[in-house]
């Protein structure tokens, strides 16, 4: 399985064709970076100390250390300290307890089993024990026997034997956990035991029925564009190994469905540099080179040639994506400029729209989403190769965390929706918020009521939202009706400093003007962000812009360009 990873010829050709330079820097930058520090596994004191140690959650380094070292002994075979960096890697992942995160034992999110033991398969032991399994099919004439037999008996460790006598509950869940679990199986078991892959054949595929069964026909991710990745990078790289594995009787790639979700990030593009981060995403993250580019290369023209602008090689911790970013790589299926669309998906309520001056995101949907946002009705706007008014992703408790509404980011003061009487979104209707597309005047509207919940707002009769986006600007409507007099806000975020004269606000080259009778406040408000900046720092400052209505129960402001 995976030749082309298996040729020579190709190596020395990435080695060598400049079409390869910016892949051959970014590995190398990164196989620099982690091996500042050796590779070793976690201490006595480490696991034992849990959850007193720092950063329990973190990701094992080592997970980097092999990914780099082993792609960089692809590249330059001729040099023997990648090698060498690989086999320490190897055998210190070798020596790990347990191949999950610290942070996923000890009740996490109250599953079973609680018990700290290695048999425990998450996202990320299961991401490791493929990316073992593909690397010592790929080295194994190149790596001490003794070696090659370890990583066969941990792989069976941690892994097949666990499969084969327990049940997870990933296995009937709905989000990405399914297809990263589900697919990391099905790999190892196709590198390792390709009888006892027949053997669970039925079990795998009925999971990742499942996975696909948390999408709608439209295709369209609720749990953003990074667990887009995530979850469909592990879909598409079982889908493409079962499909050689069984000599093309096995496509789930025939499947329509499968179609219309591998068309989803094309569709999130806003600007070359900005995506459409709505739910759980780190918005410095862009998409995974491999997927479209391994996509295109089944579905042709149904793929958009996107900019490399927010593509990544070397994603997190997975060696799976990284190696593939590199053997499905394409010149030929990069774009200079995103196409002008216009996307509607009428099942999860999303509405995309590029143009020459902007890119404009809205989303309705509900509070039942996985790894959702209380941001229903929210919107993005993109000008200038930057997000003007943003969504800025998360940092705080986790999907099931009933807390986590109380941080600011996922909370519906960090979006550009209204709030009543001081108070937010809320609530637990699960009937969805339409996004309804009238494509004869080009307006889109929204009932986006349920977003609000009846015991945070229980005098809330109707809350409607229109935008009309046109080429040269963008009219905001919304009307409100309450049984009792309300006191109604109006927010935009920005992280771009505003300038005000009255009513009116200027966000770069952005103009936002309101034709309705409403009192303006400006509000700084820090944050934290996913990432630090050059100076290693989190803290970020945010703007509110906030429009509170006087006597009014509608509110119209329209958004145009100054230049």
């Amino acid at each position: 399985m995976f030749d082309l990873a298996r040729n020579s010829s190709f190596w020395e050709r990435v080695r060598t064709d400049d079409t390869y330079a910016l892949h051959r820097e970014e590995i190398k930058n990164k196989y620099e970076r982690v091996f500042q520090k050796a590779p070793r596994a976690h201490t006595a004191w480490e696991v034992l100390s849990y959850p007193d140690v720092p950063n329990p959650n973190d990701i094992n380094p080592l997970y980097s250390h092999l990914q780099t070292s082993a792609l960089m002994s692809l590249i330059y075979p001729d040099e023997e300290k990648y090698l060498r960096s690989l086999i320490e890697s190897i055998w210190e992942l070798c020596n790990e307890y347990s191949w999950a995160p610290l942070g996923h034992y000890n009740g996490y999110y109250d599953r079973t089993p609680k018990d700290f033991d290695p048999g425990l398969i998450d996202i990320f032991g299961a991401s490791l024990a493929f990316s073992m399994a593909e690397i010592k099919s790929l080295f194994k004439d190149r790596l001490p026997k003794l070696l090659v037999d370890r990583m066969t008996y941990e792989i069976r460790r941690h892994t097949i034997e666990p499969y084969l006598t327990r049940k997870f509950f990933w296995e009937t869940h709905n989000n990405n956990w399914t297809a990263v679990c589900t697919g990391a199986v099905g790999g190892v078991l196709m590198y390792e035991d390709p009888d006892e892959l027949y053997r669970q054949l039925p079990r795998l595929q009925a999971s990742m029925e499942c996975y696909l069964n948390s999408y709608d026909d439209d295709g369209m991710c609720v749990e953003g564009t990074g667990y887009w990745c995530f979850g469909f990078g592990f879909f598409s790289v079982y889908a493409m190994l079962l499909r050689e594995f069984t000599n093309g009787e096995i496509d789930w790639f025939k499947n329509p469905k499968v179609k219309s979700i591998a068309q989803f990030i094309q569709k999130m593009h806003l600007q070359p540099n900005v995506l459409a981060m709505f739910s759980d995403v780190n918005v410095k993250e862009g998409y995974l080179l491999f997927l479209p580019h391994m996509l295109k290369s089944v579905y042709g023209d149904a793929i958009e040639k996107l900019t490399q602008d927010r593509a990544t090689v070397i994603a997190n911790c997975h060696w799976a994506f990284a190696v593939r970013a590199v053997a499905y790589y394409n010149p030929d299926y990069v774009g200079n400029r995103l196409e002008n669309r216009t996307y509607s998906a009428p099942v999860t309520n999303y509405f995309i729209k590029r143009t020459d001056n902007y890119g404009f995101a809205f989303k309705g949907g509900n509070q039942w989403e996985s790894h959702n946002h209380q941001d229903v009705g929210s919107f993005i706007l993109a000008r200038n190769n930057k997000q003007i008014f943003c969504d800025f992703g998360y940092n705080g408790p986790g999907e099931w965390n009933p807390s986590r509404y109380k941080n600011f980011h996922p909370s519906s003061f960090s979006h550009s929706v209204p709030y009543f009487n001081g108070i937010g979104q809320g609530g637990d209707d699960e009937n969805k918020a339409r996004a309804v597309f009238d494509e004869k005047t080009g307006w889109v509207y929204m009932d986006f009521t349920l977003g609000y919940g009846k015991t945070e707002h229980p005098t809330l009769v109707r809350a409607e939202r229109s935008f009309l986006p046109l080429d040269d600007k963008i009219t905001v409507h919304d009307k409100f009706t309450f049984k009792d007099k309300a006191k109604i806000t109006e927010r935009f975020v920005t992280t771009i400093k505003p300038k005000s004269d009255g009513s009116t606000v200027i966000i770069d080259d952005v103009r936002l003007s309101v034709k309705s009778s409403a009192c303006l406040n400006i509000i700084e408000q820090s944050y934290s962000d996913q990432l630090p900046d050059e100076n290693g720092n989190y803290n970020k400052i945010c703007y509110l812009i906030d429009y509170t209505l006087k006597d009014e129960t509608e509110f119209i402001a329209e958004i145009d360009f100054l230049k």
